[in-house]
């Protein structure tokens, strides 16, 4: 990817918002795939969006608001933000406000850095993002199996909730959901849960999920009874 990472940081005087951290970060996970999905500027390692109360700019005055620092491929903003606003706000409403306030700063950035990629990517992102209802779930891996004699798609999904992250199991027939499972979860901004699961197989009446050696559970099988394909 020509972007690594995209992360959403909360910021109120001293204290590190870490549960906004957490919370949002899928909605960074999904704006960083999909600003991947069409740019093709010059590498960018990070790209940080810091979201941070007026009372801070005002105790580290280092720190000027709404500007953007970038420096070997770290790109950092410093939003100016109200926490006490942002959450009297439910989930969904907190999603847009943080979708909109990134996408004009992006913009503002793109342009304040002369990188012209980086501005067609964010106004894509912005865009595709609202035409997907800001649902970061995605396909972490899939393949096509046999179960059973017959021929299905299988993939597994990462799906992003406000109390943690979930892997999930399907089998699919022609776009037609006949199984799911729940595979594990951990909570949200672990970074490894997205990576550890290599790929699917199939053995008959099971699917084979199979991964990073270090997870103490993979490959892992899970039967599939034939009364599901009916």
């Amino acid at each position: 990817m020509r972007i690594e990472r995209t992360l959403f940081w909360f910021r109120d005087r001293d204290e590190e918002l870490s549960e906004l951290h957490e919370r949002f970060y899928g909605l960074g996970f999904f704006l960083n795939r999909l600003l991947n999905e069409v740019y093709g500027g010059k590498k960018i390692k990070f790209i940080n969006i810091n979201f941070t109360s007026p009372e801070t700019f005002i105790k580290f005055p280092v720190v000027k608001k709404n500007s953007t620092d970038y420096y070997r491929g770290h790109m950092n903003c410093h939003v100016e933000f109200q926490v006490k606003e942002f959450v009297s706000l439910d989930y969904d409403q907190q999603k847009k406000s943080i979708w909109h306030r990134a996408f004009e700063f992006l913009i503002s950035s793109a342009v304040f850095l002369k990188n012209q990629e980086l501005e067609k990517a964010v106004n894509y992102a912005y865009a595709k993002g609202l035409e997907q209802n800001l649902n970061p779930d995605y396909k972490m891996v899939e393949a096509d199996v046999v179960i059973h004699g017959e021929q299905l798609k299988a993939a597994l999904w990462v799906n992003f909730r406000e109390d943690g992250m979930y892997a999930n199991l399907t089998l699919e027939r022609e776009g037609q959901l006949l199984f799911q499972k729940n595979i594990d979860k951990t909570k949200n901004g672990i970074g490894f849960f997205l990576e550890m699961f290599h790929r699917i197989e199939s053995d008959n009446d099971a699917i084979i999920i199979k991964g990073d050696k270090d997870i103490d559970y993979l490959p892992l099988r899970v039967p599939i009874d034939i009364s599901v394909l009916k």
